[in-house]
């Protein structure tokens, strides 16, 4: 009876929580999904489950009262960290099997370590689980390749990207099983003595908790990436969390030794630090904000480019200067003229082996991945990929980089700038709304979760 009423004459059902609709503090389907799990009316209930949704929409694994900017809306939340019931389970399983892990003896070898690098090869010589971060330049790569040396034995390569895992493992130089995550956990157990996985921050809670699962007592597990990236896209920032919790033994490696993009490091480091006061570099006409005149210096800027080494990258995926918009304009552009055109796979297909994110050429109707090459009929589903979101870039470096950041990146935290700033190899434009952009500088990506407490 109660619902018909509600729905008598087409009025829109009243809420005791409109007025957060109103405001833009919550969504319709947050309160909607609140009302649904309360039948009692009560507002501290409503405002509770309303504001868990839409906590989870940004990613956290938790809700605290603390993260709400809203007085009206937190003062009507309890105190403590509250979760949806998905990512109560997920968390608790991930710290159960991180102390799973770390509950197993360690080796028993003699000290060796000198340098930083030599510190995280102890480390996972001598621990079922270990960390390493740094960022661009520090050596990650090379950190991993003595491990697996010194292990000498059945290694896993593994990233969330099929291109991450690629890199890693021709930068090996030694024999080693590797793929995707996705790929590699469709069976119960990682079969190894030593399993490594780059690019640790794109990893969301599932998978995490799905890899951490799969590592039994005789294998040693590291998990490598830079926590100033973006977290994942898909919530969490789990890698983070292990990191923050100081009880898994962590190697950060500190010193840079890529003097040759020293500039681009500095920026990257001073976006961290919260020492920039302006990061643009060229005036393509975003302060200004008349999207005619960005359009036709944009279109100046990059009609010479040569694509198989720059891209530009943006932090939106929508709008009239996100992703889809300038890669169907550079197309219209380029289509009569251009002979090679960028592309990026859109979704995994384990019949080309191709995985989502993996950037090549089209050539006429072949597709150049590496040194793979394909009919474009044997190809999954791709875009162009001139433009590319910063959070698709992530796993990827390009010599010359084009940043922007348009409105509607008010959103983002400092992390985007800083995983865009440390895409580039050689040299790096960025234009954008300052506004923007100093309003991502003050916040973080940073998403909330228990993990770190429950890690004891």
């Amino acid at each position: 009876m109660g619902i018909a009423k509600k729905k008598m004459f087409g009025q829109k059902p009243f809420s005791k929580l409109q007025s957060f609709i109103d405001r833009n503090v919550l969504l319709a389907i947050d309160v909607a999904y609140a009302e649904l799990q309360v039948q009692s009316g009560d507002e501290k209930e409503l405002a509770l489950h309303a504001a868990l949704l839409a906590a989870a929409r940004e990613g956290h694994l938790c809700l605290e009262k603390t993260i709400i900017d809203d007085p009206a809306l937190s003062a009507l939340l309890p105190e403590g960290r509250h979760y949806l019931p998905k990512y109560a389970e997920i968390e608790d399983q991930i710290v159960a099997e991180v102390k799973r892990l770390l509950q197993l003896p360690p080796k028993d070898i003699t000290s060796f370590a000198k340098t930083e690098q030599e510190k995280a090869v102890e480390n996972a010589l001598m621990h079922p689980l270990s960390l390493v971060t740094g960022g661009p330049g520090t050596g990650k790569t090379y950190t991993a390749t003595q491990i697996v040396k010194a292990f000498d034995t059945s290694t896993i390569v593994a990233a969330p990207t099929g291109k991450a895992a690629a890199h890693l493992i021709a930068k090996l130089k030694y024999p080693a099983k590797g793929g995707t995550l996705h790929s590699l956990l469709l069976g119960e157990t990682l079969d190894a003595k030593l399993v490594i996985v780059d690019e640790c921050t794109m990893i969301d809670p599932f998978v995490f908790a799905r890899l951490l699962s799969a590592i039994g007592p005789e294998t040693s597990l590291v998990l490598i990436g830079d926590v100033h990236q973006l977290p994942a896209v898909e919530g969490g920032s789990v890698f983070a969390d292990l990191i923050d919790s100081k009880k898994i033994p962590t190697t950060t490696l500190s010193k840079c030794f890529r003097s040759d993009r020293k500039e681009i490091l500095d920026l990257a480091i001073a976006i961290l630090h919260d020492k920039v006061e302006d990061m643009r570099t060229i005036d393509l006409g975003f302060s200004e904000g008349n999207l005619e005149k960005i359009y036709q210096k944009f279109w100046q800027y990059v009609k010479e480019k040569d694509f198989s080494n720059f891209r530009i990258l943006s932090t939106l995926r929508k709008g009239p200067l996100g992703v889809d918009v300038l890669n169907r304009f550079l197309f219209e552009k380029l289509q009569s003229t251009a002979e090679e055109f960028p592309i990026m796979i859109t979704r995994n297909d384990r019949r080309t082996g191709l995985s989502n994110g993996e950037t090549g050429i089209l050539k006429g109707d072949t597709a150049i991945f590496g040194d793979q090459q394909f009919h474009l009929h044997e190809l999954p589903a791709y875009e162009y990929a001139y433009c590319i979101s910063v959070h698709k870039s992530q796993g990827s470096e390009y010599d010359d980089v084009l940043f922007l950041v348009p409105d509607g990146s008010e959103s983002f935290g400092k992390e985007i700038l800083y995983t865009a700033v440390t895409r580039a190899k050689h040299s790096l434009a960025i234009d954008g709304n300052p506004k923007q952009i100093a309003a991502a500088l003050r916040l973080s990506s940073k998403k909330l979760s228990g993990i770190c407490d429950k890690i004891i």
